[in-house]
């Protein structure tokens, strides 16, 4: 076995006895748990995330939405220009939009 083998060996006991602590009211030689591991980043994730999307809660998600694209809307009508659209489409009324598109002009199976 080389060195390194060795060192590492010897490191890793050394950390697994360095987490070990002695209570003197409970039987010599038995180590008391360690605290409860918390994942701050994860915490800070959640709260981060929390602080972007808003309180969804009071929003009402069940309210039905009128559609944004034009029931007769077509491909060159709606992205034949570079100028922005008038206003935001969500993302899932726009790839419904694309999918019927491309389906009627044989590009999607």
């Amino acid at each position: 076995m080389d060195n390194s083998a060795v060192q590492s060996q010897g490191s890793i006991s050394s950390i697994s006895t360095s987490n070990q602590t002695f209570d003197p009211h409970s039987n010599a030689g038995s180590t008391s748990n360690p605290p409860e591991f918390v994942n701050h980043g994860l915490l800070l994730w959640n709260q981060t995330r929390q602080q972007w999307i808003g309180n969804q809660k009071s929003q009402n998600r069940t309210q039905v939405q009128e559609p944004r694209i034009s029931w007769n809307a077509t491909y060159e009508s709606l992205l034949g220009t570079n100028k922005p659209l008038p206003q935001p489409i969500p993302l899932a009324e726009m790839v419904d939009f694309l999918v019927d598109v491309w389906e009627q002009e044989g590009l999607y199976d």
